[in-house]
C-alpha cells in the first residue's frame, strides 16, 4: 500500500493548459482524417455507376470488321446532305443493353489511354448519344498528354452487335462499355478507363473554374450572341473571350459555322486545352485537390482517386507541361463521305487510321 501511494504521488500529471492543447491537437487530427476519409469516399462515388471490366470472351465478340459493301461513296463532297444535323437511325430495342469493358493487355505500361465522353443528355432526358468522343493518352514517363477526337459520323464496326453504324451509336447500343470496346476493336487500342459528363455538368464544371479563356472569331461571337442574347460575349484583347459554362457548351456543340463536325471537334479540343491552361495557371497542388473534390458530382469515371490525383498533379505541374497535343480520326487522306440508310456518314480506311493513332500515341505501330 505504501508503494502504491508513493507511485501515485510521484506520477506526473498534465497541467490544465497542456490538456487543452492535447485535446485541440487530437480534435484537429480527427478532423483532418475525417475530411480525408470523406473526400476519398466521395471520390469513389464518382465510379458508383462505372462499367464493369471483365475478361474478353474466348469467342471474340468482334466478328469480321470488313467494310460494309452497301456504302455509296461520294468522295469528300457531301452534296445535298446537311452534315450539320443529326439523323436518327432506328435501333432494334433487343440490341440495346449495357456491355462491360473487355480487358485489353497494355500496349505500353507507361501509357494510359482514357476515353472522354460527353453525352448529349440534359435534364431528364432518358437516352443520350456520345456528342463528344475523345481518347486522351497520358504518358507517365514524359508527362505528356495527347488527345484524339473521333468524328461522330465515322462509319465503323460495332462489336457484339455484328453490324456497322456511326461510332456515336455504340454508346446508344451498349453504354460506355460498348463505346470503349468499339474503339479498341477497330483501332487496336487498350482503353480501360473513361471519364463521362453531359451538357448540364459541363456548364457546372466551367462555372466552378470561374470560366475559361477562348479565342473566338467575330463570326463565332456574333453567332453565340444571337443565340444567347441575354448574356452577350465581349471580346478581349486579340479576340480572346472569357466564357462561362453556357457559352462553352454552345461553343463545343457548334457545327453550324465552319466545316460541320470537323470544326466542332476542333473547338472541343481547343476547349480541353483551355481547361488545361486555366487549371495550370490558377491552381497549385493543394488547391488542385480541392478543385477535384468540387468536380466529383459532375463526372463519372472508373479511375481511382489515387490515379486522378497522381495524373493531375504530374501533368499540370510538370516542367514540360506545355498543353495538349491534338489530332483527329479520321486522319488526313483516309476518308470520304458516303450514303448509308439515308445518312451522310464518313467512310474511313480503318487500317490507315489504326496505324496513324498508334504512331501518334506511341511513336510506332504496335500490333
Amino acid at each position: 500500500m505504501k508503494y502504491e501511494a508513493t507511485a501515485k504521488k510521484n506520477k506526473k500529471r498534465l497541467s490544465t493548459p497542456k490538456k487543452i492543447i492535447v485535446a485541440i491537437l487530437c480534435l484537429l487530427i480527427a478532423l483532418i482524417l475525417g475530411a480525408g476519409i470523406f473526400t476519398i469516399g466521395k471520390m469513389y462515388k464518382m465510379s458508383r455507376n462505372a462499367a464493369r471490366i471483365v475478361p474478353k470472351p474466348t469467342v471474340s465478340p468482334y466478328g469480321d470488321a470488313t467494310p460494309d459493301p452497301g456504302l455509296i461513296d461520294i468522295g469528300t463532297d457531301p452534296g445535298d446532305a446537311d452534315i450539320t444535323k443529326d439523323y436518327e437511325d432506328p435501333i432494334d430495342p433487343d440490341l440495346i443493353f449495357d456491355d462491360p469493358i473487355y480487358v485489353e493487355n497494355a500496349i505500353d505500361p507507361d501509357v494510359i489511354n482514357i476515353l472522354i465522353l460527353g453525352e448529349d443528355k440534359s435534364g431528364t432526358n432518358e437516352t443520350g448519344r456520345s456528342d463528344m468522343l475523345m481518347v486522351a493518352s497520358y504518358n507517365q514517363k514524359t508527362n505528356v498528354i495527347k488527345v484524339v477526337s473521333i468524328l461522330r459520323d465515322t462509319w465503323i464496326y460495332i462489336p457484339g452487335r455484328e453490324l456497322w453504324n456511326r461510332v456515336n451509336t455504340a454508346y446508344r447500343f451498349g453504354g460506355i462499355g460498348l463505346a470503349i470496346n468499339t474503339i479498341n476493336a477497330n483501332f487496336g487500342l487498350d482503353i480501360q478507363y473513361y471519364m463521362k459528363t453531359d451538357f448540364d455538368n459541363l456548364v457546372r464544371i466551367v462555372d466552378t473554374l470561374g470560366g475559361i479563356d477562348m479565342k473566338l472569331t467575330e463570326e463565332e461571337i456574333a453567332y453565340y450572341n444571337s443565340r444567347i442574347p441575354n448574356d452577350p460575349i465581349t471580346p478581349g484583347e486579340g479576340g480572346v473571350c472569357h466564357l462561362d459554362g453556357v457559352h462553352v457548351l454552345a461553343h463545343c456543340r457548334n457545327r453550324t459555322l465552319g466545316n460541320g463536325d470537323w470544326s466542332r471537334t476542333e473547338r472541343q479540343r481547343e476547349t480541353l486545352n483551355a481547361f488545361f491552361f486555366r487549371i495550370r495557371d490558377k491552381y497549385d497542388a493543394s488547391s488542385l485537390t480541392a478543385l477535384v473534390y468540387k468536380m466529383m458530382d459532375f463526372v463519372e469515371t472508373n479511375l481511382s482517386p489515387w490515379q486522378m490525383i497522381s495524373i493531375a498533379t504530374k501533368t499540370f505541374f510538370s516542367p514540360n507541361s506545355g498543353g495538349i497535343a491534338r489530332g483527329t480520326i479520321p486522319c488526313s487522306g483516309s476518308w470520304s463521305y458516303a450514303w448509308e440508310r439515308n445518312m451522310a456518314v464518313i467512310h474511313i480506311d480503318i487500317e490507315k487510321n489504326k496505324q496513324w493513332i498508334h504512331e501518334f500515341f506511341y511513336g510506332k505501330a504496335n500490333w
